[in-house]
């Protein structure tokens, strides 16, 4: 068929559905027949801020969307208070470390989580369990009824993890247990 001539013949049907396509949807959504557009869900996310933090003074944005409510406050890890929505969405920055809440009036209490631990905090955390670990493996080794020591001061947790499973490694390799 010749190019001009199915064009002529085409172009009406295209031009008809295109009119009455929105009539159609609209008159379906009418009679209930069209299940409604599901709204976004309200949602937040805790990044490192860069601009604002130092070695060892992190620093969070915290950045919403989704929001459908009229207001919006958030709280965490310094405090908390209230934030502009522009199109459902809010950004603040220069936040410290913490577990961090955004609530709406209309959409409820969203969880962002927990912003991750300074470096140093961790490094902390990791010394002590390994140090824990190593104590717990030479105790039962040399030791099978060897106990984890009990001072009269607090004891770091990740030290005691560290001891209970250095121990265990140690009771199954030389223990029989």
């Amino acid at each position: 068929m010749i190019r001009t001539r199915r064009l002529a013949i085409l172009a009406p049907l295209l031009l008809s559905s295109l009119a009455l396509g929105p009539a159609a949807v609209a008159a379906q959504g009418a009679a209930g027949q069209v299940p409604a557009l599901a709204s976004a869900k309200a949602r937040c996310l805790l990044t490192q801020d860069s601009t604002n933090s130092k070695p060892n003074d992190p620093k969070f944005t915290l950045s919403a969307s989704g929001f459908k409510s009229d207001s919006v406050g958030f709280s965490g890890g310094n405090g908390g208070g209230g934030a502009k929505l522009t199109n459902g969405s809010f950004s603040i920055n220069n936040l410290g470390p913490g577990h961090y809440t955004v609530t709406g009036n209309k959409d409820g209490t969203v969880n962002c989580g927990s912003t991750p631990k300074p470096q140093s905090e961790q490094k902390g955390a990791n010394d002590q369990y390994k140090k824990g670990f190593s104590d717990g493996f030479a105790a039962i080794k040399s030791s099978c009824t060897a106990k984890q020591p009990q001072g009269l001061t607090a004891v770091d947790p990740n030290y005691q993890k560290g001891f209970t499973d250095g121990a265990a490694l140690a009771a199954k390799q030389f223990c029989g247990k």
